[in-house]
């Protein structure tokens, strides 16, 4: 499970354990509730070590800014500020191995840590659907696998604790080192060596060095769990025992037959030692087999039966901007936006292809420029061109950057249907005049130059933005209302704490317009009867207006497409809901319980509404658009309707 900080300092203690050069009479002591060495996360009641792996100068300017309790840096940084909270220290780096060598105290929870270039976050999505199911397990966010990130998991770590399950990332040489001295790993998984971050490592072999470093410091009777069709990893020296797992190599100890993608997932036949099994995942792409056999390679390691592995292993299923297949507004996309480099787009592009779909749809593949390919970024997009333009796929758009290349390399490569686009607004209004629901398209990029999750967001009003890195953004109150701001002048509204009766929401905080409204954040207010949303909000966050039971009338916004789940939940006197054209998107129970609801009026565009989302609305009828995806919804759920040619 995540856990919360197991441990707490005050800041003579902190100072102590790390050697800092602290001062009672200058700084009065207190205590410290978390020790982090990324200041973007930073808080008051938190210490902040200003370690080399970050801009050291911005780190302690933003944990200044922010509140941060104390901020530990070298003494060339210290002595630039007056401020009390900046105390010396001889190594940052070392000081952080001080507080996790201190929080692993009496702690023995085994350590599984999975690294690689692609794959590792799936990877080690499926071991924890594994493990942690099976044992107390420690286990971590997403995104949580940087050196600052294993810094805060150290903090969680409890002697309660029986399995750790940490995801290690790369960015530059000796960054997964720095964290592989202090976790001395009982399993390493390497997943694969591929070109992501090449502009700092310069070589393959010198990413493999750096991830290697893990199994370098491996325990003693530990294991490497190593993907044999990776030349690099089957050829290496370990230093400790080798299970390998492969899709091509027949001699690799798990072994994957019988590969097929089908519309639930992707299927494979498991060959070990141990006999022939079938194995189905939630998940699309050949590339997801290499991750499930790694993830069934520990579990054995960890005397998980076969059979209960096999079913753990088809439990999982990804959410967020991770190979995430959805039915968004009736239209069928599969989000895979966190991460890119060229064989995953290959991979992605490939999965696509091999999926049946219905006779009127087309396959459309989106895709962008790849982040941090280095100086060889022009070959290897142009490379990955020719080996898209083999595919059996009907529409292909790249946004940006160097993917012209890859747009380039396909055209010349024959008579294929394809755009380059290096516009935000020509490639959303691309999508909105373009794809049907007939279609299915799979977005797949990584976070920074293409990002392609904003265009889902931008199109679909969905929420993947906000799972970007360091998103969380800042809360800033004025009145009532508290926004939460975050990248890309996107924000939201987190809190509403006032009395009003009849409330009209504001259209903008500093300029920039109100897009979302999040979680809870109306939720059980009993003042107020009336609501007028702006136009400019795009979706309406789960249970925003949950239990708000005077609440009699609300005007929805314009540029509405998306309602999240429970979000008119119980409000028990709202009487006409009008959704605007545009609409896409209606949650599971997203109006259950409305009791005294009797009309609602629902466009054409609207092609997805959940399961209960008017149940318990006795009194309802469905004003709708002839042989629209409402009026179906309406007969299947046995509810009242009257169709009419326009609202």
């Amino acid at each position: 499970m995540i856990g919360k900080f197991y441990r707490e300092f005050k800041i003579s203690s902190l100072s102590n354990i790390i050697g800092a050069k602290y001062n009672k009479k200058v700084l009065k002591d207190g205590v410290i509730k978390r020790v982090l060495t990324q200041s973007v996360y930073a808080k008051p009641g938190d210490a902040i070590i200003a370690a080399q792996w970050y801009n050291q100068q911005k780190t302690i300017e933003e944990a200044l800014k922010k509140g941060a309790s104390v901020v530990f840096c070298e003494e060339k940084y210290a002595r630039v500020y007056s401020d009390k909270r900046v105390v010396v220290v001889d190594n940052p780096l070392d000081c952080v191995e001080r507080v996790e060598k201190y929080c692993e105290q009496n702690c023995n929870a085994k350590r599984i840590a999975i690294t690689g270039s692609i794959g590792k976050t799936t990877t080690t999505g499926l071991i924890n659907s594994v493990i942690s199911n099976t044992f107390n397990t420690l286990t971590h966010h997403s995104m949580a696998n940087s050196h600052g990130a294993i810094l805060r998991n150290f903090q969680q770590l409890t002697p309660e604790h029986e399995y750790w399950v940490q995801e290690v990332g790369g960015v530059q040489p000796g960054y997964i080192e720095s964290s592989a001295y202090m976790l001395h790993p009982d399993v390493v998984v390497l997943t694969n060596i591929g070109t992501s971050h090449l502009d700092k490592y310069i070589t393959r072999e010198g990413i493999f060095k750096d991830k290697a470093s893990l199994e370098r410091y491996a325990k003693f009777g530990g294991i490497v769990v190593v993907n044999y069709d990776d030349q690099i990893l089957k050829n290496a020296e370990y230093f400790h025992k080798v299970v390998s797992y492969a899709m091509k190599d027949s001699t690799a100890d798990y072994y994957s037959e019988n590969v097929r993608i089908t519309r639930e997932g992707t299927k494979f036949e498991l060959v070990c030692k141990e006999g022939r099994y079938d194995v189905s995942l939630k998940l699309f792409g050949e590339y997801n087999v290499y991750n499930a056999l790694a993830a069934i390679a520990v579990g054995r390691w960890a005397n998980i039966p076969m059979r209960r592995i096999i079913e753990l292993v088809g439990q999982y299923e990804p959410d967020g901007m991770r190979q995430n297949m959805l039915n968004v507004g009736g239209n069928q996309i599969m989000v895979d936006c966190f991460n890119a480099e060229p064989t995953s787009v290959l991979g992605s592009a490939k999965t696509l292809a091999s999926m049946e779909i219905g006779d009127k749809g087309r396959k459309i593949f989106i895709t962008g420029h790849i982040d941090k390919l280095g100086e060889n970024s022009v070959k290897m997009h142009t490379e990955l061109g020719y080996a898209l333009a083999k595919l059996d796929i009907d529409i292909f758009i790249f946004y940006a950057g160097d993917s012209e290349y890859t747009y380039k390399a396909l055209i010349e490569s024959g008579d294929k249907c394809a755009l380059f686009i290096d516009s935000r607004e020509e490639l959303d209004d691309w999508i909105r005049n373009n794809v049907t629901r007939d279609d299915v398209t799979f977005y797949k990029s990584g976070q920074f130059r293409a990002a392609l999750a904003k265009t889902v967001d931008h199109v679909y009003g969905t929420r993947f933005q906000n799972e970007q890195q360091f998103n969380e953004g800042e809360i800033k109150k004025q009145g009532e209302f508290s926004f939460r701001l975050r990248q890309d002048d996107i924000v939201e509204i987190d809190k509403y704490e006032g009395t009003a009766v009849n409330l009209q929401l504001p259209e903008s905080y500093n300029e920039c317009p109100i897009l979302r409204i999040c979680n809870n954040a109306f939720s059980k207010n009993d003042f107020i009867e009336s609501v007028v949303l702006p136009d400019s909000i795009e979706n309406i966050g789960r249970e925003a207006f949950y239990c708000c039971t005077n609440l009699r009338e609300i005007k929805l916004p314009g540029n509405l497409k998306y309602i999240c789940r429970s979000a008119f939940n119980f409000c028990t006197k709202l009487e006409k809901v009008v959704f605007p054209d545009g609409m896409r998107h209606i949650e599971f129970r997203a109006f259950r319980d409305c009791r005294a609801l009797r009309e609602v009026f629902i466009p054409e565009s609207v092609g997805f509404i959940g399961e209960e989302a008017f149940y318990g609305c006795n009194k309802i009828k469905i004003i709708c658009a002839k042989g629209s995806y409402a009026e179906q919804y309406a007969k299947d759920h046995n509810i009242k309707y009257e169709t009419c040619a326009n609202r």
